[in-house]
Protein backbone atom coordinates (compact mmCIF):
# COMPACT_ATOMS: atom_id res chain seq x y z
CA UNK A 1 0.00 0.00 0.00
CA UNK A 2 2.92 2.58 0.79
CA UNK A 3 4.64 1.65 -2.32
CA UNK A 4 1.39 2.50 -4.30
CA UNK A 5 1.07 5.67 -2.69
CA UNK A 6 4.76 6.97 -3.11
CA UNK A 7 4.37 5.24 -6.97
CA UNK A 8 1.79 7.70 -7.39
CA UNK A 9 3.47 11.04 -8.25
CA UNK A 10 5.16 9.27 -10.74
CA UNK A 11 2.32 7.39 -12.64
CA UNK A 12 0.84 11.15 -12.98
CA UNK A 13 4.08 12.76 -14.41
CA UNK A 14 4.50 10.22 -16.64
CA UNK A 15 0.60 10.58 -17.85
CA UNK A 16 0.75 14.46 -18.23
CA UNK A 17 4.64 15.22 -19.05
CA UNK A 18 3.64 15.89 -22.46
CA UNK A 19 1.89 19.08 -21.93
CA UNK A 20 3.52 20.13 -18.95
CA UNK A 21 7.05 20.34 -19.89
CA UNK A 22 6.41 22.60 -22.65
CA UNK A 23 5.20 25.57 -20.45
CA UNK A 24 8.20 24.58 -17.54
CA UNK A 25 10.36 25.23 -21.37
CA UNK A 26 9.29 28.23 -22.55
CA UNK A 27 10.76 30.81 -20.38
CA UNK A 28 14.09 29.42 -21.20
CA UNK A 29 13.64 28.71 -24.57
CA UNK A 30 12.41 32.98 -24.70
CA UNK A 31 15.23 34.05 -22.75
CA UNK A 32 17.68 32.16 -24.68
CA UNK A 33 16.35 33.17 -27.93
CA UNK A 34 16.42 36.77 -27.14
CA UNK A 35 19.85 36.63 -25.70
CA UNK A 36 21.00 35.28 -28.80
CA UNK A 37 19.61 37.70 -31.36
CA UNK A 38 20.01 40.66 -29.47
CA UNK A 39 23.59 39.99 -28.91
CA UNK A 40 24.03 39.15 -32.58
CA UNK A 41 22.10 42.32 -33.31
CA UNK A 42 24.55 44.79 -30.87
CA UNK A 43 27.68 43.39 -32.25
CA UNK A 44 26.65 44.39 -35.54
CA UNK A 45 26.48 47.98 -34.57
CA UNK A 46 29.35 50.53 -34.48
CA UNK A 47 30.60 52.17 -31.74
CA UNK A 48 32.49 55.61 -30.88
CA UNK A 49 33.74 56.28 -27.58
CA UNK A 50 34.32 60.04 -26.84
CA UNK A 51 36.39 61.49 -24.11
CA UNK A 52 34.80 64.96 -22.52
CA UNK A 53 37.61 67.69 -21.68
CA UNK A 54 36.62 69.96 -19.22
CA UNK A 55 37.44 73.48 -19.04
CA UNK A 56 39.79 74.89 -16.40
CA UNK A 57 36.27 76.06 -14.44
CA UNK A 58 33.28 74.44 -14.35
CA UNK A 59 30.96 76.84 -12.94
CA UNK A 60 27.99 74.43 -13.22
CA UNK A 61 25.73 71.99 -11.14
CA UNK A 62 24.89 68.74 -12.13
CA UNK A 63 21.76 70.13 -12.98
CA UNK A 64 23.35 70.92 -16.18
CA UNK A 65 24.54 67.07 -16.40
CA UNK A 66 20.30 66.16 -15.71
CA UNK A 67 19.51 68.54 -18.80
CA UNK A 68 22.57 66.24 -20.81
CA UNK A 69 20.76 63.46 -20.11
CA UNK A 70 17.17 64.47 -20.22
CA UNK A 71 18.17 65.53 -23.71
CA UNK A 72 19.46 61.86 -24.35
CA UNK A 73 16.42 60.16 -23.91
CA UNK A 74 15.15 61.29 -26.80
CA UNK A 75 16.71 58.48 -29.09
CA UNK A 76 13.56 56.10 -27.62
CA UNK A 77 11.55 54.26 -29.91
CA UNK A 78 8.42 52.41 -30.11
CA UNK A 79 9.51 48.76 -31.04
CA UNK A 80 6.96 46.51 -32.12
CA UNK A 81 7.15 42.52 -31.77
CA UNK A 82 8.95 42.02 -34.98
CA UNK A 83 11.96 44.33 -34.38
CA UNK A 84 12.17 42.73 -30.96
CA UNK A 85 11.99 38.79 -31.72
CA UNK A 86 12.96 38.47 -35.45
CA UNK A 87 15.30 41.66 -35.51
CA UNK A 88 16.53 41.24 -32.08
CA UNK A 89 16.59 45.31 -31.78
CA UNK A 90 16.84 47.15 -28.59
CA UNK A 91 16.24 50.80 -27.39
CA UNK A 92 19.26 52.40 -27.66
CA UNK A 93 21.76 52.87 -25.71
CA UNK A 94 24.59 54.73 -23.76
CA UNK A 95 27.80 53.63 -21.95
CA UNK A 96 28.52 56.72 -18.81
CA UNK A 97 32.16 55.83 -17.96
CA UNK A 98 34.67 57.49 -15.04
CA UNK A 99 38.06 56.18 -15.69
CA UNK A 100 41.26 56.76 -13.09
CA UNK A 101 44.53 55.56 -14.77
CA UNK A 102 47.40 56.43 -13.01
CA UNK A 103 46.08 59.27 -11.10
CA UNK A 104 44.50 61.11 -14.33
CA UNK A 105 40.63 60.82 -14.33
CA UNK A 106 38.98 61.07 -17.80
CA UNK A 107 34.92 61.07 -18.51
CA UNK A 108 33.57 59.05 -21.73
CA UNK A 109 30.23 58.84 -23.00
CA UNK A 110 30.22 55.61 -25.89
CA UNK A 111 27.51 55.75 -27.98
CA UNK A 112 26.32 54.34 -31.61
CA UNK A 113 28.52 55.92 -34.47
CA UNK A 114 25.03 57.44 -36.28
CA UNK A 115 24.18 59.19 -32.62
CA UNK A 116 27.81 61.04 -32.27
CA UNK A 117 26.83 64.33 -33.51
CA UNK A 118 23.39 63.77 -31.59
CA UNK A 119 25.49 63.49 -28.24
CA UNK A 120 27.80 66.25 -28.66
CA UNK A 121 25.35 68.58 -29.17
CA UNK A 122 23.31 67.80 -25.83
CA UNK A 123 26.84 67.93 -24.66
CA UNK A 124 27.82 71.18 -25.90
CA UNK A 125 24.52 72.47 -25.28
CA UNK A 126 24.99 72.98 -21.53
CA UNK A 127 29.21 72.71 -21.35
CA UNK A 128 30.12 74.85 -24.73
CA UNK A 129 33.31 75.37 -23.19
CA UNK A 130 34.35 71.64 -22.95
CA UNK A 131 36.34 69.68 -26.00
CA UNK A 132 34.74 66.30 -27.04
CA UNK A 133 37.44 64.01 -29.26
CA UNK A 134 36.42 60.58 -30.63
CA UNK A 135 39.08 58.17 -28.89
CA UNK A 136 40.22 54.51 -28.49
CA UNK A 137 39.19 52.35 -26.03
CA UNK A 138 40.89 52.55 -23.17
CA UNK A 139 40.03 48.89 -22.01
CA UNK A 140 42.90 47.59 -24.99
CA UNK A 141 45.13 49.12 -22.38
CA UNK A 142 45.22 46.20 -20.08
CA UNK A 143 46.09 42.58 -20.57
CA UNK A 144 42.72 41.07 -22.25
CA UNK A 145 43.21 37.71 -19.99
CA UNK A 146 43.23 39.14 -16.63
CA UNK A 147 43.66 38.29 -13.81
CA UNK A 148 46.58 36.31 -14.35
CA UNK A 149 49.85 36.34 -12.82
CA UNK A 150 50.67 39.78 -13.21
CA UNK A 151 47.50 41.04 -13.25
CA UNK A 152 44.71 40.85 -10.97
CA UNK A 153 40.92 42.50 -10.41
CA UNK A 154 37.65 43.05 -8.46
CA UNK A 155 34.46 44.38 -9.16
CA UNK A 156 30.68 44.39 -9.24
CA UNK A 157 27.78 45.09 -10.06
CA UNK A 158 25.15 47.61 -8.06
CA UNK A 159 22.06 47.02 -7.48
CA UNK A 160 19.21 48.45 -5.29
CA UNK A 161 18.04 47.24 -1.60
CA UNK A 162 14.20 48.56 -2.36
CA UNK A 163 12.46 48.93 -5.56
CA UNK A 164 13.47 51.72 -8.56
CA UNK A 165 10.30 53.71 -7.46
CA UNK A 166 12.39 54.83 -4.08
CA UNK A 167 15.21 57.45 -4.70
CA UNK A 168 18.55 57.48 -3.88
CA UNK A 169 20.00 60.50 -2.11
CA UNK A 170 20.63 63.03 -5.02
CA UNK A 171 22.68 66.46 -5.71
CA UNK A 172 19.98 67.83 -4.11
CA UNK A 173 20.67 67.03 -0.81
CA UNK A 174 23.91 67.95 -1.05
CA UNK A 175 23.62 71.47 -2.37
CA UNK A 176 23.92 74.56 -0.61
CA UNK A 177 23.47 78.30 -1.93
CA UNK A 178 26.75 79.27 -0.77
CA UNK A 179 29.84 77.75 -3.13
CA UNK A 180 31.62 77.01 0.12
CA UNK A 181 29.74 75.38 1.66
CA UNK A 182 28.71 73.04 -1.37
CA UNK A 183 29.38 69.69 -1.61
CA UNK A 184 30.23 67.82 -4.79
CA UNK A 185 29.35 64.20 -4.79
CA UNK A 186 31.84 63.55 -7.19
CA UNK A 187 34.63 64.81 -4.54
CA UNK A 188 35.26 61.47 -2.85
CA UNK A 189 35.63 59.20 -6.46
CA UNK A 190 37.82 62.41 -7.66
CA UNK A 191 40.13 61.68 -4.59
CA UNK A 192 40.64 57.95 -4.83
CA UNK A 193 41.13 58.38 -8.57
CA UNK A 194 43.95 60.66 -8.33
CA UNK A 195 45.76 58.65 -5.79
CA UNK A 196 45.81 55.39 -8.15
CA UNK A 197 49.44 54.10 -9.17
CA UNK A 198 51.10 53.65 -12.24
CA UNK A 199 49.38 49.78 -13.29
CA UNK A 200 46.52 50.78 -11.47
CA UNK A 201 42.76 51.67 -13.05
CA UNK A 202 39.20 51.65 -11.85
CA UNK A 203 36.75 51.92 -14.33
CA UNK A 204 33.06 52.92 -13.07
CA UNK A 205 30.53 52.05 -15.88
CA UNK A 206 26.94 53.25 -15.85
CA UNK A 207 24.62 51.86 -18.45
CA UNK A 208 21.64 53.38 -19.61
CA UNK A 209 18.88 52.88 -21.51
CA UNK A 210 15.17 54.33 -22.14
CA UNK A 211 12.95 52.04 -20.66
CA UNK A 212 10.37 49.92 -23.17
CA UNK A 213 7.86 51.71 -22.09
CA UNK A 214 8.17 54.90 -20.71
CA UNK A 215 5.35 55.05 -17.94
CA UNK A 216 6.86 52.16 -16.20
CA UNK A 217 8.20 54.10 -13.34
CA UNK A 218 5.50 56.05 -12.83
CA UNK A 219 3.28 53.13 -12.19
CA UNK A 220 5.53 51.35 -10.47
CA UNK A 221 5.63 54.51 -7.90
CA UNK A 222 1.97 54.95 -7.98
CA UNK A 223 1.76 51.54 -6.51
CA UNK A 224 4.20 51.66 -3.99
CA UNK A 225 2.47 55.27 -2.85
CA UNK A 226 -1.02 52.96 -3.17
CA UNK A 227 0.19 50.42 -1.07
CA UNK A 228 0.97 53.25 1.70
CA UNK A 229 -1.39 55.33 1.53
CA UNK A 230 -4.24 52.18 2.00
CA UNK A 231 -2.06 50.07 4.60
CA UNK A 232 -4.69 51.24 6.85
CA UNK A 233 -7.56 50.36 5.25
CA UNK A 234 -6.35 47.58 4.16
CA UNK A 235 -5.40 45.88 7.80
CA UNK A 236 -9.50 46.92 8.61
CA UNK A 237 -10.81 44.36 6.50
CA UNK A 238 -8.45 41.89 8.14
CA UNK A 239 -10.47 42.15 11.56
CA UNK A 240 -9.78 43.48 15.15
CA UNK A 241 -5.84 43.51 15.13
CA UNK A 242 -6.01 46.16 12.05
CA UNK A 243 -6.80 49.41 13.76
CA UNK A 244 -4.96 49.15 16.10
CA UNK A 245 -1.25 48.42 16.97
CA UNK A 246 0.14 45.16 18.98
CA UNK A 247 0.21 46.94 22.23
CA UNK A 248 -2.66 48.79 22.37
CA UNK A 249 -4.42 45.58 21.97
CA UNK A 250 -3.27 44.59 24.72
CA UNK A 251 -4.18 47.84 26.66
CA UNK A 252 -7.29 47.85 25.14
CA UNK A 253 -7.63 44.19 26.58
CA UNK A 254 -6.79 44.56 30.34
CA UNK A 255 -8.62 48.24 30.51
CA UNK A 256 -11.56 47.89 28.66
CA UNK A 257 -12.57 50.75 26.00
CA UNK A 258 -15.79 53.00 26.74
CA UNK A 259 -18.79 53.06 24.56
CA UNK A 260 -17.88 56.28 23.39
CA UNK A 261 -14.37 55.56 22.70
CA UNK A 262 -15.81 52.52 20.31
CA UNK A 263 -17.87 55.47 18.64
CA UNK A 264 -14.90 57.53 18.20
CA UNK A 265 -12.32 55.22 17.06
CA UNK A 266 -14.97 54.10 14.44
CA UNK A 267 -14.70 57.78 13.28
CA UNK A 268 -11.37 57.71 12.72
CA UNK A 269 -11.38 54.46 10.61
CA UNK A 270 -13.64 56.64 8.19
CA UNK A 271 -11.04 60.10 7.81
CA UNK A 272 -8.89 59.76 4.78
CA UNK A 273 -5.70 57.50 4.43
CA UNK A 274 -3.23 59.88 4.40
CA UNK A 275 -4.45 61.09 7.63
CA UNK A 276 -2.74 58.67 9.17
CA UNK A 277 0.41 58.55 8.03
CA UNK A 278 3.34 59.59 10.35
CA UNK A 279 5.71 62.18 9.12
CA UNK A 280 8.42 59.91 8.14
CA UNK A 281 5.67 58.38 5.48
CA UNK A 282 5.03 61.36 4.27
CA UNK A 283 8.66 62.00 3.41
CA UNK A 284 8.76 58.53 1.77
CA UNK A 285 5.39 59.27 -0.05
CA UNK A 286 6.99 62.90 -1.53
CA UNK A 287 10.03 61.69 -2.41
CA UNK A 288 8.51 59.04 -4.54
CA UNK A 289 6.32 61.59 -6.26
CA UNK A 290 9.35 63.39 -7.13
CA UNK A 291 11.57 60.47 -8.85
CA UNK A 292 8.48 59.40 -10.52
CA UNK A 293 7.71 62.53 -12.32
CA UNK A 294 10.86 62.71 -14.05
CA UNK A 295 11.86 60.77 -16.97
CA UNK A 296 14.44 57.48 -16.47
CA UNK A 297 16.50 54.97 -17.76
CA UNK A 298 17.03 51.66 -17.39
CA UNK A 299 20.51 51.03 -15.54
CA UNK A 300 23.06 48.80 -14.47
CA UNK A 301 26.11 49.98 -12.74
CA UNK A 302 28.94 48.33 -12.66
CA UNK A 303 32.44 48.91 -11.15
CA UNK A 304 36.00 47.38 -11.65
CA UNK A 305 39.71 47.84 -9.89
CA UNK A 306 42.18 46.04 -12.37
CA UNK A 307 45.94 46.49 -11.19
CA UNK A 308 49.33 44.63 -11.43
CA UNK A 309 49.82 42.54 -8.01
CA UNK A 310 52.77 43.98 -7.17
CA UNK A 311 50.66 47.66 -6.83
CA UNK A 312 47.46 45.72 -6.19
CA UNK A 313 45.49 47.14 -3.06
CA UNK A 314 41.71 45.74 -2.13
CA UNK A 315 41.50 49.05 0.08
CA UNK A 316 40.53 50.58 -3.53
CA UNK A 317 37.85 48.46 -3.43
CA UNK A 318 36.65 49.64 0.01
CA UNK A 319 36.89 53.23 -1.35
CA UNK A 320 34.69 52.53 -4.24
CA UNK A 321 31.79 50.79 -2.24
CA UNK A 322 32.45 53.68 0.34
CA UNK A 323 31.79 55.96 -3.05
CA UNK A 324 28.24 54.25 -3.10
CA UNK A 325 26.88 54.87 0.36
CA UNK A 326 26.98 58.22 0.26
CA UNK A 327 23.88 57.84 -1.90
CA UNK A 328 22.40 55.58 0.61
CA UNK A 329 19.23 56.30 2.82
CA UNK A 330 17.35 54.25 5.28
CA UNK A 331 14.17 55.15 5.09
CA UNK A 332 14.08 55.34 1.26
CA UNK A 333 16.54 53.76 -1.30
CA UNK A 334 20.39 52.20 -1.01
CA UNK A 335 23.35 50.75 -3.11
CA UNK A 336 24.49 47.27 -2.71
CA UNK A 337 27.15 45.03 -4.64
CA UNK A 338 25.08 41.76 -6.61
CA UNK A 339 26.68 39.19 -4.65
CA UNK A 340 26.41 37.13 -7.99
CA UNK A 341 28.39 39.03 -9.86
CA UNK A 342 31.93 39.80 -7.40
CA UNK A 343 34.29 37.48 -6.59
CA UNK A 344 33.80 36.09 -3.20
CA UNK A 345 36.29 34.33 -0.22
CA UNK A 346 33.47 32.19 0.94
CA UNK A 347 33.03 29.59 -2.12
CA UNK A 348 33.52 26.30 -0.67
CA UNK A 349 34.11 23.81 -3.75
CA UNK A 350 36.21 24.50 -6.19
CA UNK A 351 37.34 27.97 -4.89
CA UNK A 352 39.82 29.50 -7.37
CA UNK A 353 38.22 28.25 -10.17
CA UNK A 354 35.30 30.06 -9.47
CA UNK A 355 37.02 32.98 -8.42
CA UNK A 356 38.74 33.58 -11.54
CA UNK A 357 35.77 32.90 -13.45
CA UNK A 358 33.77 35.75 -12.38
CA UNK A 359 36.80 38.23 -12.39
CA UNK A 360 37.06 36.87 -15.91
CA UNK A 361 33.39 37.63 -16.85
CA UNK A 362 33.16 40.91 -15.19
CA UNK A 363 35.85 42.05 -17.68
CA UNK A 364 34.25 40.67 -20.73
CA UNK A 365 30.60 42.10 -19.40
CA UNK A 366 32.41 45.96 -19.34
CA UNK A 367 34.17 45.32 -22.69
CA UNK A 368 30.78 44.61 -23.95
CA UNK A 369 28.97 47.20 -22.96
CA UNK A 370 25.40 46.49 -23.62
CA UNK A 371 23.16 44.06 -20.66
CA UNK A 372 21.94 41.00 -22.43
CA UNK A 373 18.48 39.27 -21.58
CA UNK A 374 18.59 37.20 -19.15
CA UNK A 375 21.70 38.77 -17.16
CA UNK A 376 22.05 37.89 -13.67
CA UNK A 377 22.14 41.67 -12.89
CA UNK A 378 19.30 43.20 -14.28
CA UNK A 379 18.68 46.68 -14.70
CA UNK A 380 17.24 48.96 -11.99
CA UNK A 381 15.44 52.41 -13.31
CA UNK A 382 17.01 55.64 -12.23
CA UNK A 383 15.77 59.01 -13.29
CA UNK A 384 17.99 61.75 -14.41
CA UNK A 385 18.35 63.55 -11.28
CA UNK A 386 19.90 60.39 -9.63
CA UNK A 387 22.32 59.31 -12.91
CA UNK A 388 23.25 63.23 -12.86
CA UNK A 389 24.33 62.84 -9.46
CA UNK A 390 26.51 59.89 -10.15
CA UNK A 391 27.94 60.69 -12.74
CA UNK A 392 28.73 64.74 -13.97
CA UNK A 393 31.53 66.78 -14.58
CA UNK A 394 33.28 68.28 -11.36
CA UNK A 395 32.71 71.54 -10.27
CA UNK A 396 35.76 74.06 -8.89
CA UNK A 397 35.00 73.15 -5.28
CA UNK A 398 36.70 69.44 -6.96
CA UNK A 399 40.68 70.05 -7.06
CA UNK A 400 41.65 67.28 -9.18
CA UNK A 401 45.26 68.00 -10.73
CA UNK A 402 44.85 65.06 -12.75
CA UNK A 403 41.70 65.76 -14.96
CA UNK A 404 42.94 66.91 -18.12
CA UNK A 405 41.18 70.29 -18.79
CA UNK A 406 40.72 72.34 -22.18
CA UNK A 407 43.55 75.00 -21.55
CA UNK A 408 42.20 77.67 -24.24
CA UNK A 409 38.96 77.90 -25.92
CA UNK A 410 39.21 77.17 -29.43
CA UNK A 411 36.78 79.17 -31.49
CA UNK A 412 35.21 78.78 -34.61
CA UNK A 413 36.93 80.25 -38.50
CA UNK A 414 35.03 83.54 -39.14
CA UNK A 415 32.11 83.44 -41.43
CA UNK A 416 32.61 84.02 -45.09
CA UNK A 417 36.01 82.69 -45.92
CA UNK A 418 36.96 80.56 -48.64
CA UNK A 419 36.49 76.47 -48.14
CA UNK A 420 39.63 76.05 -48.57
CA UNK A 421 41.05 78.63 -45.83
CA UNK A 422 38.22 76.95 -43.54
CA UNK A 423 39.95 73.62 -44.04
CA UNK A 424 43.37 75.23 -43.48
CA UNK A 425 42.04 77.18 -40.01
CA UNK A 426 40.58 73.60 -39.31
Amino acid sequence: MLGVFLAFPFVVLKAIWWFVTPFILFRIVKTSWLYFIVRRFILSLQWSLLEIKLPQEVLKTPKAMEYVLAGLHGVWDDLNLRDTWIRGEVQVGFSLEIVGTAGEIHFYIMAQKKFKNFVESQVYAQYPDAEIEEVPDYTANVPPDIPNKDWDLWGSDMTLVKPSSYPIRTYVDFEEMVEERRIDPIASIAEILNKLRVGEHIWIQFLITPPPKLDVLRKEGEAVVAKLMKRKVEEVKKGFAGPVSILGQEMLRTLGMAKGEEKEEEVSRNFPPEWNLSPGERDIIKAIEMKTSKVSFETLVRFLYIGRRDVFSKTNVSALFGYFKQFNTFNLNSFKPNRNTFPKKSFIYFKKIRTHFRKSRLLQWYKFRSNLPGSISPSVLLNVEELATLYHFPGQIVKAPMMPRVLTRKGPPPRGLPVEEIEKEI
